[in-house]
């Protein structure tokens, strides 16, 4: 009986194409981090009751709440456009995302 294997450059071009996939991988999932951050900004004006201490004087929050007269409260849960880098959004979620609807 003889043995019977894959030849070389068959196992060359499976672990080239694992390569491929794991760099492609990599760059998209560096994306759907961005594109995720990018979703969660409010895209309008941002209302906080009580912003946090390191958010003065930055001018990122509103201190009136939506007008329903020519905005839109956006639903969900928003973070402010032009946020400060930080670990943990939590605390700059907005209490209303505000849209002009004309």
């Amino acid at each position: 009986m003889k043995a019977q294997g894959l030849p070389i450059s068959t196992i060359i071009i499976a672990a080239l194409g694992i390569l491929v996939l794991v760099v492609i991988g990599a760059i998209f999932g560096g994306q759907i981090g961005k594109f995720g951050k990018a979703a969660s900004e409010c895209p309008g004006r941002c209302y906080k009751l009580n912003p946090p201490a390191e958010a003065a004087g930055l001018g990122i929050y509103s201190d009136q709440k939506c007008n329903p007269e020519f905005e839109t409260r956006l639903s969900g849960s928003s973070i402010p456009r032009n946020m400060p880098k930080n670990d943990n959004p939590t605390p700059w979620r907005c209490d209303e995302c505000c849209i002009l609807t004309g």
